[in-house]
């Protein structure tokens, strides 16, 4: 009826398989509450997180409960290929993503890179 299956080897994969099921509840049962969850789920990070905010009014920002927000207003692609000379968020269509960053602005802060396309990393 059955294909011949080595018996030993069968045993030991059952043992493995119980063995594994009571180890994992014997971890399960030591996390009480949700706190003790999230706790190990979760790396503590020191300090603050950074908040995008987006509006009606076209500003985007970071903000933080230990800072001030920090505000830029958003421009659509066609609006920036003139020089940016102050802090700015810009929507980029994926397609034209790669030339929005190789563009020559040299307002934008960059490091230049030795490579055939004279590109440079924006920071």
């Amino acid at each position: 009826m059955f294909p011949s299956v080595d018996r030993p080897l069968v045993l030991v994969s059952i043992l493995l398989a119980i063995g594994s099921f009571f180890f994992a509840v014997g971890d399960a049962s030591t996390l009480e509450s949700i706190p003790s969850l999230e706790k190990e789920m979760y790396l503590i990070v020191d300090g603050y997180p950074c908040v995008r905010l987006l509006n009606l009014s076209g500003e985007i920002g970071c903000s933080n409960p230990g800072e001030n927000k920090i505000v830029a207003p958003v421009f659509r692609l066609e609006r920036v290929y003139k020089q940016i000379g102050h802090s700015s968020a810009v929507l980029v269509p994926l397609h034209e993503m790669e030339d929005f960053f190789l563009r020559h602005d040299s307002l934008f802060p960059c490091i230049e890179l030795d490579s055939p396309l004279n590109s440079c990393i924006f920071f």
